[in-house]
């Protein structure tokens, strides 16, 4: 629904298709970098606290957990209150998160501070709110390229606020590089100013007939409901990617910066190395995206998953030899495959599941990525503490990713719908 209030942007309005993924890119991009800033801050707040690995590790897996579990409730707010207020929510809650956590004296402070405030954050500043506002604007191969920078921008914040993070925590300390980083989502508020939001919500003119042509009943063709989506299969199947996905690589990579200083590198070469996981990522996601319509998706979903594995049994050789082509093989295995499978899974969901509520029911997709997020980097950390090595989690990030790739050609309407 139209927002009231809303201030009128200051470009032209032929251009808003083109300003809401940027506007959303860089959305993406914050909300990433914040998230992800915790690898850095992972040793500081072990040693800080005195606790074990998996306790400080639990901070991440509620933020995910929280971020998984607000999305469909993100879909919600856009759709009642709009796009202007769900993303002012989001920043608000960034911000006072990450100056709640500034001040945290206890883990369960910064379960609450990280873990609740910065995963509503991440679930309001989401995927499932910016391809709701997507959806209104592009449609077919076009929403899907534009979905992909919005998966993009995970990447580049990665790239750039995870240095930053480790860069304000080697100079100022963990608690000053917290409130350091609560300004960044300041600068979200400049697209408040540059974008029309009351037309934004409205969507495009074919968007709204469309939509006028359903709820007069002149067309007479089934529309997806969630209860309908949830007993679909493919409904099951693009969850079942994500959360096995995300389980198995965010079980090592949460603890990514860590390993890495445990074999020798310095923190801020650590970290730097972890940023540039994040550059590449964009690149594998565009690439990957072109091969998906070049070759079919089940082999750039093959191909993909071949690196995620090379890459994270490459970082894993790393404790045996620090040669710098294993770090390569890393690098470039995990940051081409990182993400990759985002846009595949929301072109396919916006294939089958079609419609006015298609953000609704992404949202609830991406609830598969958000456990599967919260399990893996809690597990990942048990194990950790639980063998004092890292074999056992690479073993089962390896089973996760394996479970991971196996709904593109075990689902029925998966294989039908690539």
């Amino acid at each position: 629904m139209p927002e009231d209030g809303s201030r009128r942007g200051l470009l032209a309005p032929e251009r808003l298709p083109q300003l809401l993924v940027c506007v959303c890119f860089g959305f993406s991009l914050l909300n990433r970098g914040l998230c992800e800033s915790f690898t850095a801050f992972l040793l500081p707040l072990t040693q800080e606290f005195g606790a074990d690995r998996a306790s400080v590790a639990t901070t991440y897996s509620l933020m995910m957990l929280m971020s998984g579990c607000g999305a469909p409730l993100a879909g919600y707010c856009f759709d009642r209150f709009g796009a202007r207020r769900t993303y002012l929510l989001g920043l608000g809650l960034f911000s006072l998160g990450l100056l709640l956590a500034s001040f945290a004296q206890a883990l369960w402070q910064l379960y609450i501070a990280l873990g609740l405030c910065i995963g509503a954050a991440s679930a309001a500043l989401g995927n499932a709110a910016h391809s709701a506002l997507l959806a209104r604007w592009f449609e077919g191969g076009r929403l899907s390229g534009a979905v992909s920078w919005i998966y993009a921008g995970l990447g580049i914040g990665t790239l750039l606020i995870v240095p930053l993070s480790q860069l304000l925590i080697e100079s100022f300390g963990w608690r000053w590089a917290y409130i350091g980083l609560a300004t960044l989502p300041v600068l979200g508020l400049i697209a408040f100013r540059l974008v029309d939001w009351r037309r934004a919500q409205a969507g495009s003119e074919k968007w709204a007939a469309a939509r006028l042509v359903v709820r007069e009943g002149v067309e007479a063709r089934q529309e997806w409901t969630l209860g309908a989506a949830l007993r679909e299969p493919a409904f099951w199947g693009l969850a079942s990617v994500f959360f096995f996905t995300g389980s198995g690589m965010f079980s090592v990579m949460v603890q990514g910066v860590a390993y890495l200083v445990e074999l020798g590198y310095p923190p801020l070469k650590a970290a730097s190395l972890y940023g540039l996981v994040g550059i590449l990522t964009p690149v594998g996601i565009i690439a990957f995206s072109w091969m998906d319509g070049r070759i079919g998706r089940h082999a750039s979903a093959l191909a993909s998953y071949i690196f995620s594995l090379s890459g994270l049994l490459a970082l894993y050789l790393l404790r045996y030899d620090l040669h710098p082509v294993l770090l390569g093989v890393f690098v470039l295995g995990v940051g081409l495959s990182f993400g990759a499978r985002g846009p595949m899974v929301s072109a396919t969901a916006a294939r089958i599941f079609q419609g006015r509520r298609l953000g609704n029911i992404f949202g609830m997709v991406m609830l598969g990525s958000g456990l599967g997020i919260a399990l893996g980097s809690y597990f990942g950390a048990l194990l950790h503490d639980l063998t004092g090595g890292y074999t056992a989690v690479f073993i089962y990030s390896g089973i996760c990713v394996v479970l991971g790739a196996m709904p593109f050609w075990t689902y029925r309407a998966l294989r039908e719908a690539a």
